[in-house]
């Protein structure tokens, strides 16, 4: 028979023991596009597309992002692991989403999820704490979790108004939502 000792350091072992066999899961199109649409607030159906008319998920890039048609391209199996085209599918479905909100947002009073600046004023009219703000409502949104010090000091590089101040709020929360949102960590769990 054990002591209780022994039995508490050999549990702390196998709570604290580095996993190995961690198994990371890709999210496939489909579910890429229902996490977005909700992080960003818009219906799934309205959310991207290039040239104004092709879906980006649905369409475009959706063999790249891990999706399937069978009826209209005869792809009848995914891929199994990201391919080259990954990559700047993913980003390009972040972007023109973010796009999309941005528009709404700047359309509709008040604002849903870009909420805490003007995105009509240019950069230099806008705080670091309204900026920090939005920051966090970002990750809240697609990581359901508040921004770590490094990312938030990270992501508040991009306010660089030496360099950009008369960027404009909309053009700047294009740049914040994509650095915040086309993280590795969003595309895989």
């Amino acid at each position: 028979m054990l002591s209780n000792k022994f039995k508490w350091i050999v549990l702390g072992f196998f709570l604290c023991a580095p996993i190995t066999n961690a198994e990371v899961l890709w999210k496939r199109s489909s579910m890429l596009k229902n996490d977005l649409a909700k992080a960003l607030s818009l219906p799934p159906d309205k959310m991207c597309f290039e040239v104004g008319t092709y879906s980006c998920i649905d369409l475009v890039h959706n063999f790249a992002l891990g999706g399937r048609d069978p009826f209209a391209r005869a792809q009848y199996q995914s891929m199994d692991k990201p391919s080259q085209l990954t990559p700047p599918s993913f980003e390009r479905t972040i972007l023109l989403s973010c796009i999309e909100r941005i528009k709404q947002d700047a359309a509709s009073s008040p604002a849903e999820v870009f909420r805490f600046y003007p995105l009509n004023k240019p950069l230099n009219a806008v705080g670091d704490i309204e900026i920090g703000q939005q920051i966090q409502e970002l990750y809240q949104r697609f990581y359901q979790r508040p921004a770590t010090e490094a990312e938030l000091k990270t992501a508040l590089t991009l306010a660089d108004r030496q360099r950009f101040g008369a960027t404009g709020m909309d053009f700047f929360s294009q740049a914040l939502c994509l650095a915040v949102g086309s993280q590795w960590a969003y595309l895989f769990f």
